[in-house]
């Protein structure tokens, strides 16, 4: 058993090691405008099942740089998947949008939504989850100190509200993240039925690169929401969901 545990780390230490070769030649070949093997060497790398932000943001450049705008959308948010405040990711999308055929506004919201929405961006799940948990434990501590000492201390309520606040906040944000499910249009054009049927009323169309929410799955049809609020059916065949 120990050769075969043996046998297998050495077997992922190569397989690691050509990795990290395959990403420095495919970044030396982005350097040295060979688009297009840069971005087969970086796919290679993902068919592995390994990620990265750096593998992601690099591919997406490819792609921009190959004029592929859908794949190097996809690939910035994948990026962002991993790390929400990674800016030049952010920039780059909106820099891609540019090359789109639809221009989809945000539909507005009432600003007290948009208070709390940038409030949960402040930090990512992972950073609301820690000061969530240093807020609870803080309380406990200091509750339990109370009654030895039998103090009466505003301060520790004050903490247990800000506690439950954290935890309520944190709580949306988890939900929020585990329901959405988004995608990107990999189809040069779509139509958009008013119902999971090519018989129903057809909406508006859609083109290649805009994301979209996902709502809902009946079959090979998915019910999308634009930013704008329009909704509609599509097949799913058309999206790569992110």
């Amino acid at each position: 058993m120990k050769k075969i545990s043996l046998i297998f780390l050495v077997l992922l230490s190569f397989n690691l090691y050509g990795n990290d070769s395959l990403f420095i030649s495919a970044n030396n070949d982005y350097a040295n405008k060979n688009y297009l093997s840069a971005s087969e060497k970086y796919e290679n790398i993902l068919s592995y099942n390994l990620e990265s932000v750096e593998l992601y943001y690099n591919l997406g450049n490819s792609y921009f740089k190959l004029d592929e705008v859908h794949k190097a959308i996809y690939n910035y948010e994948k990026a962002l998947i991993i790390d929400q405040d990674f800016t030049e990711a952010k920039e780059n999308i909106e820099l891609s949008k540019l090359k789109l055929i639809d221009k989809i506004d945000e539909m507005p919201e009432l600003f007290f939504i948009s208070i709390y929405k940038e409030i949960q961006n402040i930090f990512s799940l992972k950073i609301w989850v820690l000061i969530t948990l240093i807020s609870i434990w803080l309380s406990v501590i200091i509750l339990i100190f109370n009654k030895f000492k039998k103090n009466k201390n505003n301060l520790t309520y004050l903490l247990l509200i800000i506690s439950f606040l954290l935890l309520f906040l944190t709580n949306s944000i988890y939900n929020n993240n585990k329901n959405i499910r988004a995608a990107i249009i990999y189809s040069p054009v779509i139509e958009v039925m008013s119902a999971p049927s090519e018989e129903s009323t057809k909406l508006f169309n859609l083109h290649i690169g805009t994301k979209v929410n996902i709502n809902d799955q009946i079959e090979n049809w998915v019910n999308i929401k634009l930013t704008n609020g329009k909704k509609g059916w599509v097949l799913v065949d058309n999206l790569k969901e992110l």
